[in-house]
């Protein structure tokens, strides 16, 4: 499966900026963890206040701290390459 998300979609300013850590129960009993990082949408999506349908890449994460640190270094090696990138001539 690939997933394309264009910068128009990503809250690049600073006051948009949304990352979430959060947990959820299963029907089985077991308890998953995600980082869940929120894209831009329209506020028209949102009615009324308390539904909080938002736009977001959801990445549930593994039980071991190994698999969690493999995780965590391939997010640190994507930034790392972000800042490396060439100028690019897309949109913003």
């Amino acid at each position: 499966m690939r997933v394309n998300i264009y910068s128009q979609e990503l809250p690049l300013e600073m006051e948009a900026f949304g990352v979430q850590l959060g947990s959820q129960d299963s029907n089985t009993g077991i308890v998953y963890s995600f980082v869940r990082m929120f894209l831009y949408s329209s506020d028209r999506l949102h009615h009324p206040p308390a539904d909080d349908d938002r736009s977001a890449i959801t990445f549930w994460l593994p039980k071991s701290k190994e698999k969690r640190n493999m995780l965590a270094a391939q997010f640190r090696r994507m930034a790392e390459l972000v800042d490396r990138a060439p100028p690019e001539t897309g949109l913003d």
